[in-house]
This record gives C-alpha cells, structure tokens and sequence, in this order.
C-alpha cells in the first residue's frame, strides 16, 4: 500500500492522533498544506481537527482530489462530540457533506475521536464563538439540552482531555492493520 495520513490540527489532538497512526502503520504523517499532489497515493487517511463544524483543512486538501477519486478515502474528525452521541455524529456527518463533494463523500469512510479542549491555549476568536456558543446554550432549558451540549457547557474554561488512541482501532482495521 502506498498510503499517507494527512492531518489538520490547531490546538493538537489530530496532530497526536496522526502521529500515534503513523507509529502504528509506518505510513507518514504530514500536515495538509505540505503535500501539493496526492496522485501517488492509493490511501489516503485524513485527521482533522473539528472547529465551528469545519474539519480543519479538509475543504483545501479536497481541492487536489481527483472528483471520482479511484482509492480509498478515510476522514477522521477529532472533537469533543461523544463517538456514541447519535446527535453529535449527525451534525458532523452533515457538515462533511458540506465539505466534500456527493461523489467523494460517497466512498468516504468516517470515523469521530475524542479531541481535547484547553481554554488557556485558544485562540481569542476561538474564546470569544465558545463564549457566545456557551451563553446560547446556557439559555436553553437544561431537559432538553443534548448530552454533547451540557459537556460543552461543564467543561467551559477548562482543560479537558479525552484523547483515547484506543479510538484509532476502526482506523487500523480499515487500512488492514
């Protein structure tokens, strides 16, 4: 196999996550915006970050993507959503339809893991959209809020780190590993 993970990662967790499946696999693991051409490749295994529900850099890495792409193609998101939140997954499976086109994201396969959060490290955009995000949900009544949203709410201005590598064994199953 003549693989590559490509990786988006702002605050770390895809960075950790590509990492860790690069130890594993033997594949490299390079961030999105150093590789120009991935005609050479037969797998491609993207990591990227969740940010407003935008995996980070997976619209731009895309974009060298023949449409019909012939070779598998697998994305995986890291977040805070739970990986058993039915909810959480919907959203992000909605806003990957977004990002890839019908005919590439129809033999994408998708995986979610858990990302990490630490409010000292954020950007000041990324604090002040948290804030406001937080103020909206805080107004919903707490019955109806979902489960991902009180987390977001309990872990508001905290570090919280739920990185599991154990996460990565879909992953390592797809490639044959």
């Amino acid at each position: 196999m003549n693989g590559i993970i490509l990786y988006g990662s702002q605050y770390g967790a895809a960075l950790q996550y590509a990492q860790a499946l690069e130890v594993r696999t033997g594949l490299p693991a390079l961030p999105y915006d150093q590789v120009k051409d991935l005609g050479s490749y037969d797998t491609i295994v993207y990591i990227g970050g969740l940010y407003a529900g935008k995996t980070m850099g997976l619209a731009k890495t895309v974009t060298k993507l023949p449409t019909d792409h012939p070779f598998p193609l697998l994305v995986a998101t890291a977040g805070l959503t739970s990986p058993d939140s039915e909810e959480g997954l919907t959203v992000i499976r909605k806003s990957l339809v977004k990002e890839l086109s019908p005919g590439i994201f129809a033999r994408t396969v998708h995986v979610h893991l858990p990302g990490a959060i630490d409010y000292q490290i954020l950007s000041f955009q990324h604090r002040m959209m948290l804030k406001a995000f937080c103020a909206m949900l805080r107004r919903q009544s707490q019955p109806t809020r979902s489960a991902d949203a009180q987390a977001m709410l309990d872990s508001y201005g905290k570090s919280v780190d739920a990185i599991d590598f154990d996460a990565l064994k879909p992953i390592l199953a797809w490639l044959g590993e």
